[in-house]
């Protein structure tokens, strides 16, 4: 008797239905996310160099009200000294289509505005678009997929990323370890990924070693495509 009171007071109280997180990248304070570019066609004439197979970069980003989010990549340094007006596009801007996940827990941004460094000759450029994260509450928007038109000089290919955060840089798979101590690696546990050095990282391990002081050789991130859960 107690047992089916109980049922029906949850009931009367709404808790038989799931409330969805709100959608939220993870913050700049957690040390942004890596992401690893996979060309999608064959480079044009001449671009191999400037539009690889795989690259990779950093991406610190933050979620502002309204849905909103700021993106900006770690390979377009603001400017030294600093300016009283960043340079435009060096900020990608969007928006998650909903405030909270959807039923299967994602988020979703259809687009975001191009980041560039406006270089001129050395122009690097994103076109992020059809980004989709995990928003459950168990993994917090940490890994998120997308499509990127990205340019490098005169040289424009499509790429598909997988991106996990936070950035954390490696020289074996227990720098990955959530559980390591003294310090965790700070990368949530439901996902499978370990130490990788293969040639697409060398775009980001400079950046990685300069954070923690020291020389990594690789980085923490997904052993197997989106989801990449164990």
């Amino acid at each position: 008797m107690r047992t089916s009171l109980l049922f029906a007071l949850l009931v009367a109280a709404g808790c038989g239905s799931v409330v969805q997180p709100e959608c939220q990248m993870m913050p700049s304070a957690q040390g942004g996310y890596v992401l690893r570019f996979t060309r999608t066609a064959a480079a044009a004439a001449g671009c191999d160099t400037q539009n690889p197979d795989e690259t990779s970069d950093v991406w610190i980003f933050d979620t502002l009200a309204n849905s909103q989010v700021r993106a900006k990549s770690v390979a377009m340094p603001y400017p030294d000294p600093p300016v009283a007006t960043l340079p435009a596009g060096l900020i990608g801007a969007g928006q998650f289509t909903s405030r909270e996940a959807d039923s299967n827990s994602l988020c979703h941004i259809a687009s975001m505005t191009t980041m560039t460094d406006g270089s001129g000759a050395s122009l690097l450029s994103y076109s992020p678009t059809n980004f989709e994260s995990i928003g459950s509450a168990a993994l917090q928007n940490a890994e998120f997929k997308a499509d990127v038109t990205m340019t490098a000089g005169a040289c424009t290919a499509a790429y598909t990323v997988q991106a996990l955060s936070p950035a954390v840089g490696c020289n074996s798979d227990a720098d990955c370890d959530p559980f390591k101590q003294p310090l965790s690696s700070g990368i949530f546990s439901p996902f499978d990924q370990g130490c990788h050095k293969d040639a697409w990282t060398a775009a980001v391990t400079p950046y990685l070693s300069s954070v923690v002081g020291h020389a990594v050789s690789g980085v923490c991130f997904l052993n197997k495509p989106y989801p990449s859960l164990k």
